[in-house]
């Protein structure tokens, strides 16, 4: 096979060599015809380089190259005439064009069950806490907040270790940080990674200590002097941080949080131009019935109309229609305002930059840096001998990814590794039921449903699917499962000891031990050593065993017996006996 490299490929313009892939981004169903190959056998190529990709997917010029190369087939690379228009452009108040104040967005942050969705909960007067299974918000969600000093973005992130990249978009996008700890409970593990994280970014970050209607006084201070330790001195210990008392149940406290949110946005002097192609976050995704592949989308810049042409990290598309936090369709969004997105091609992920671009360039295949995870993933996947094939469905791309990478941290830790097979967001198909009959493997679900269809198909294919709404009780289930896999480790434990008292030698059978025993018991096929004194003479196991002139499995303390070992016949009078078995440890 030849060797393609970005060195050795021949460049031209417009030139193509006869039977050559040009190089660029292209349709696996594109590649398939140009390559005079079966879809099928492409797309099974893709998946044992690490890549999933429909027939309509976009690919990149880096997988084009390493398709070639499997096939054997010479490249083309064509030049850019011109630099990508989908970059990023970075905006600031010092550029022309229509500037105006934007909204400021606050991420609330901060360990699990420490009453960060309480508190939005308390401020928008809805019980948003009240849908989330378990107590524990495993979604981000955005939220625009009317109040008596001014509309305020939230961004509402989980606590739970499980969803830390989640969280890291969350400070990415936002303004200031809104740090929850409970006075109660004070700074935990996810507290800390919150603190870092937020400083990482350069955040503000306003204190709240929350459930003061159950804490003491001398909790309080110990949070202040937690707070201290992490580079956080308090305002009333002569330092810069505001920390307020609050209860997010009760309410005490909020209206002096949310004063001082407004006055921090106030020195920030917080400005959008909207005079720019619109450019944000995608802050998660979903399936949605009607809509398709859906995105919650905040824009730091511009603003996003309905019909505008869009690229996401490794999908395009077209807004087809938009909807506010409230549900309400809107024709467009101004910066800071968090929306629904609809119109994507495929899936985008969590975290993908999110910008408007012209027609002719709102396509883009996945970045060779995607790829090269991608298919660094699924190796180290791949390379696990005696795996567990599972497959994952998920309500939406940020419990995907957060899921994933838990599973991965997971199988470093036990014993048998897990091997996902396939990903995917949405209900659990038939589709997803014969590729789990096909390999193996059990499903697993995470606030998602079986199809009607698919659940008969189950029953058919005698393929397992297991339903979860806390992530933690998922992981609880995989290591269970991982657990009952692993070879059981068996150690060596005395179980009996017997004298000798006379000496057998019966014709055509071999010289048998008359004994009787002493302590606990004798077993067929039970590994023995003999003593004589104080020295050890012999050990075999034990190929015969009788009582009464009837062959026995076992022998009890206080009964005789005769037995015949295997690699020991020397027998004496009041030789000692022990008897041993191997044991689970």
């Amino acid at each position: 096979m030849t060797k393609l490299s970005e060195k050795s490929l021949t460049q031209t313009t417009t030139n193509q060599a006869d039977g050559a892939i040009p190089l660029v981004p292209m349709t696996v169903a594109d590649f398939a015809l140009k390559a005079q190959k079966p879809l099928s056998e492409v797309i099974m190529t893709l998946l044992r380089q690490g890549v999933v990709a429909a027939k309509n997917q976009v690919i990149t010029e880096k997988v084009v190259a390493q398709l070639a190369q499997t096939y054997e087939l010479a490249v083309v690379q064509q030049t850019k005439t011109k630099p990508e228009e989908s970059e990023l452009v970075k905006t600031s108040s010092s550029q022309e064009g229509t500037w105006q104040e934007r909204l400021p967005i606050a991420v609330v942050i901060g360990h699990v069950d420490h009453g960060k969705t309480t508190l939005l909960d308390f401020i928008r007067k809805t019980r948003v806490a009240a849908k989330e299974k378990g107590g524990i918000t495993q979604h981000l969600g955005a939220y625009e907040v009317a109040t008596a000093h001014g509309n305020i973005v939230f961004l509402d992130t989980p606590g739970h270790e499980a969803f830390s990249m989640m969280r890291v978009r969350g400070l990415k996008v936002a303004d200031i940080a809104i740090l929850v700890i409970a006075a109660d409970d004070g700074v935990m593990p996810q507290t800390v990674e919150a603190i870092n994280r937020a400083k990482a970014v350069g955040l503000p970050i306003i204190v709240a200590a929350n459930k003061i209607d159950k804490a003491t006084p001398m909790q309080l201070e110990t949070v202040k002097r937690q707070l201290a330790q992490h580079d956080l001195l308090p305002e009333d210990w002569g330092g810069q941080t505001v920390c307020i008392p609050i209860s997010a149940k009760l309410g005490t406290g909020i209206d002096e949080l949310l004063e001082v949110i407004s006055l921090q946005a106030q020195l920030l002097d917080l400005k959008a131009n909207i005079s720019v192609p619109a450019q944000g976050y995608v802050l998660e995704s979903k399936l949605e019935k009607g809509r398709g592949p859906v995105a919650t989308v905040i824009c730091l810049q511009g603003v996003l109309n309905v019909g505008d042409y869009f690229s996401a990290g490794a999908t395009a598309g077209k807004v087809s229609s938009l909807v506010d936090y409230l549900g309400t369709r809107v024709k467009s969004a101004t910066p800071a305002m968090p929306v629904s997105v609809a119109g994507f091609e495929a899936m985008p992920q969590a975290g993908d930059i999110f910008q408007v671009v012209s027609q002719g360039t709102h396509k883009k295949g996945a970045t060779d840096e995607q790829l090269e995870q991608a298919v660094a993933l699924n190796r180290k996947r791949s390379s696990t001998e005696n795996a567990i094939n599972i497959l994952v469905k998920t309500d939406n791309a940020s419990s995907r990814e957060a899921l994933l990478n838990s599973i991965d941290k997971l199988s470093g830790k036990l014993p048998r590794q897990f091997y996902i097979v396939s990903s995917g967001i949405g209900n659990i198909s038939e589709s997803d039921v014969e590729l789990a009959a096909d390999t193996h493997s059990t499903i697993y679900g995470f606030h998602v449903k079986t199809s009607p269809n698919a659940q008969e198909l189950l029953q058919r294919q005698r393929v397992i699917v297991k339903h979860f709404d806390i992530i933690y009780k998922l992981l609880e289930d995989l290591e269970a499962f991982a657990e009952a896999g692993k070879p059981i480790k068996m150690v060596t434990k005395k179980i009996g000891e017997a004298n000798v008292l006379k000496v057998f030698d019966i014709k055509g059978l071999g010289i048998v031990a008359g004994a009787v025993v002493r302590t606990g018991r004798f077993i067929r096929d039970g590994k023995v050593v003999v003593w004589r004194g104080k020295q050890k003479v012999g050990e075999g196991s034990i190929k015969g065993l009788q009582r009464d002139k009837k062959s026995v499995k076992e022998v009890h303390a206080g009964f005789e017996c005769g037995f015949l070992v295997d690699g020991f016949d020397t027998w004496l009078p009041d030789d000692r006996v022990e008897c041993f078995q191997e044991v689970p440890a």
